[in-house]
């Protein structure tokens, strides 16, 4: 299976820099914009099946695609973003002053320092993979694109590569950027990472 991978749009806590998991949060006109372009592009491709995060900036994300394609988007609970948590809504500064040592053991270990009511990396990486090794049991020699987050994303690419997951910031995965890699059932690889060109066509 060759699965495309796109970050959804800008919202106003990407914007902001402010922590966001499981809030559900439009795209900005930014975003949307992202999200046009970016289905635009996905629409020349020979999709087959969209799945997205049940999270409403990848729903609407992948609505651009759905109008492009006219391929319906399913929603994962799988492809769902990090819950932060008692994080959720934070910038990094104010998380340095009201929880150190989550900070400090985040520094160290981020795979496994679970935030006060919220996720563990490891978690979302795992759900993350596990959805897509589903997804590539019902899609042999098909393409799909997924609309999901940054830490899936990461996660999915952790697992493809054989990284540690504490490793995940070795890859840059912009918003609304296209990665594509491909699921095999003896190989699996990366073809193409944080593809942003089509967010530069005017």
């Amino acid at each position: 299976m060759k699965l495309t991978l796109l970050r959804h749009g800008e919202t106003i806590a990407n914007r902001d820099k402010l922590v966001l998991g499981k809030s559900n949060v439009p795209l900005t006109a930014v975003g949307v914009t992202q999200a046009i372009k970016a289905a635009e592009k996905v629409s020349r491709l020979p999709i087959a099946a969209i799945y997205c995060s049940p999270f409403q900036r990848a729903i609407q994300t992948a609505s651009y695609a759905t109008h492009k394609t006219g391929i319906p988007s399913i929603a994962l609970q799988g492809l769902r973003e990090m819950d932060s948590g008692a994080m959720e809504g934070m910038k990094m500064d104010e998380m340095q002053i009201k929880y150190p040592e989550y900070m400090k053991k985040w520094g160290l270990d981020a795979s496994n320092t679970r935030p006060p009511g919220g996720d563990t990396m490891a978690e979302v990486h795992q759900r993350a993979w596990n959805s897509i090794l589903n997804i590539s049991k019902s899609h042999t020699n098909e393409h799909i694109l997924a609309v999901t987050h940054l830490f899936p994303i990461q996660g999915i690419l952790c697992k493809i590569s054989k990284m540690h997951s504490n490793n995940y910031e070795q890859f840059k995965i912009e918003l609304g950027s296209l990665t594509t890699v491909l699921i095999e059932s003896d190989n699996n690889s990366i073809i193409k990472l944080n593809e942003t060109s089509h967010l530069n066509i005017v």
